[in-house]
């Protein structure tokens, strides 16, 4: 019968409990910077509500900007007559200007007003972590009590949008299997506080796909010794303390835990910025100017009467422009200073201009993956990576923690490949390389039928799948290149549909559905008979991959080699 070890403390009943089915973990030291354990109730920062308020005060500055030149243009007789809905508004304004002292007086008791609510919404947000899950109370006027269990956290991430960038604070965002309306966010925290709740919180939560792997101090062997003999000493964290509830430290042999892992690669902003222009969008605004003001010229001949016609035609297309604009500036600003991150667990992905995320991608969460080349990359031989993760789905609105989808947002082959043996180094980089650059016909691919001509006249030589011990790969288009892979172990079902002009040339497609994401992994156009063989087959392969693999994403002992298809199915 085990004796409990006298010199050990008690443990602390008011500590979390942790997944009782996971293996304790190594974690990350807390750094010093808040005495206050989370299994207490403790307050965000202090200049939260200034944060939060910052878009409030911003709209009303430049309300009261907009009404000033207004006044300003009127008063010199180059604006409209005046509203008079507006005439009490403006002539308050006027009494103000006239009075400084009644005017000190009105600021003074505005910023008393907004000060006392700022601090009574400070006061009474709160959170902790106690009884194995995430609480945040908040609200003076009309409260709300959220909890998260620990159990369903899915990641914790760290976001710094732009005003908090200006004052040094950043928020915690814990994302819970419910999606994005059941995210817990602790909004806002010091910069080096909200590290430490996030190292605490991914150990309290036995989050295994969120440890870091130890990097080696530099001057020690492969057993952790010095050249002198002696072990070193660094300090790495192995369970709670249940007397500070923060994670305990015990010595380690040289190894050291990095903050953000070993750096695979930087998208400069440069080609962002061209990648983000060469867009449909942008370039069938572009054609349409060229045209119309061409046959403009032609027809008028004068330059100022093309202008003429353009300024007439600008309330036309201004909307469709002014959207189009503000979805790639969007893009750029989402995916500006891109750097991807190898925790050796998990892709570490950090962007953002002006609100600037960190997102860890645990790697055996990734579920499927595809390279996506648009024509207008073509000559630039660039590509973009996606990934459809279990438990963050794809929100194109950039809403619920922005696009944690996207592990390259533009880059060259060779970086989409080295990102690729990243996810899942299973997978072969000649095997994507065929994938990528191959027109049809390559050995181990089974092509769509020649029959299929009539639905997709240019790329139905080049669509069609292979497959390997680990996966089944898919490819699709000739103009706009895409390049699908999902592990066998990945497959939540398959589906086999035709549609009426399907059913007419004898064809179907195959679909295997991935969890919620921007990949998409379908064989379309099919012989009927090897689509069924597919579906079959596939059922099969994912089966016996769920029972060698487990959970894990990769198998290093299923190789990656294609296998030619039966002699039955199509080439």
């Amino acid at each position: 019968m085990p004796v409990s070890d006298p010199r050990m403390p008690a443990p602390d009943p008011r500590m979390p409990a942790a997944n009782p089915g996971l293996p304790r973990q190594v974690v990350p030291e807390s750094r010093p910077g808040s005495n206050t354990p989370l299994n207490e109730w403790q307050h965000l920062h202090p200049l939260s509500p200034l944060v939060r308020g910052g878009v409030v005060g911003i709209a009303v500055i430049g309300y009261a900007a907009t009404q000033f030149v207004d006044d300003l243009l009127r008063g010199m007789g180059g604006g409209e007559p005046e509203d008079p809905s507006e005439g009490g508004i403006r002539d308050g304004l006027g009494f103000l200007l006239d009075h400084p002292l009644a005017t000190s007086g009105v600021l003074l008791l505005a910023l008393l007003v907004v000060g006392l609510v700022g601090w009574l919404s400070w006061r009474f947000a709160k959170f902790r972590v106690a009884a194995g899950q995430i609480e945040l109370r908040k609200g003076w006027l009309f409260r709300e009590h959220r909890q998260v269990p620990l159990e369903r956290v899915q990641a914790i991430e760290i976001s710094r949008p732009l005003l908090a960038q200006l004052t040094g604070l950043s928020q915690v965002i814990v994302q819970s299997a419910g999606g994005g309306d059941s995210h817990l966010k602790l909004a806002f925290l010091g910069a080096r506080r909200a590290d430490e709740v996030r190292r605490e919180l991914i150990a309290l939560a036995g989050r295994r796909d969120e440890v870091r792997p130890a990097v080696r101090v530099d001057g020690t062997d492969p057993s952790g010794a010095t050249p002198s003999g002696t072990p070193a000493t660094a300090s790495v964290p192995s369970a709670i303390d249940p007397a500070t509830g923060r994670p305990a430290t015990v010595p380690s042999t040289g190894l050291l835990d990095p903050d953000e892992g070993r750096e695979v690669l930087r998208v400069p902003n440069s080609r962002l910025f061209v990648a983000t222009i060469l867009h449909g969008g942008t370039i069938f605004l572009g054609a349409v100017a060229l045209v119309a003001a061409s046959l403009a010229l032609a027809a008028y001949g004068s330059s100022l009467e093309v202008l003429t016609g353009a300024a007439i035609a600008l309330p036309a297309i201004g909307p469709l422009a002014f959207g189009i604009v503000v979805n790639r500036v969007g893009e750029l600003l989402k995916h500006g200073n891109f750097r991807l991150g190898d925790t050796g667990t998990a892709a570490r992905v950090q962007h953002g201009l002006t609100d600037k995320r960190t997102t860890t991608i645990p790697l055996h969460r990734i579920q499927a993956v595809a390279m996506v080349q648009p024509l207008w990359w073509r000559p630039f031989g660039w590509w973009r990576v996606n990934v459809n993760v279990a438990g963050i789905g794809h929100d194109p609105t950039g809403e619920a923690g922005g696009d944690d989808t996207t592990v390259l947002p533009v880059g060259t082959l060779d970086q989409a490949l080295e990102v690729l043996a990243l996810l899942d180094p299973v997978i072969s980089a000649d095997d994507l390389r065929q994938a990528a650059l191959g027109e049809g016909g390559e050995p181990g691919w089974t092509t769509v039928s020649e029959r299929a001509r009539s639905l997709d006249p240019l790329g139905w030589r080049r669509n069609g799948f292979a497959v390997s011990a680990h996966s089944l790969m898919v490819r699709t288009g000739r103009l706009w290149r895409r390049v699908s892979v999902m592990p066998h172990a990945r497959v939540q079902s398959l589906t086999l549909s035709q549609g009426p002009l399907d059913r007419r040339l004898d064809l179907a497609t195959v679909t295997l559905v991935s969890t919620p994401g921007p990949v998409s992994v379908q064989v379309q156009h099919l012989e009927a008979g090897t689509a069924a063989g597919l579906l079959r087959d596939e059922a099969a392969r994912s089966r016996a991959a769920r029972q060698i693999s487990g959970s894990a994403c990769t198998t290093p002992e299923v190789p990656s080699q294609l296998e030619p298809p039966p002699p039955h199915e199509e080439r």
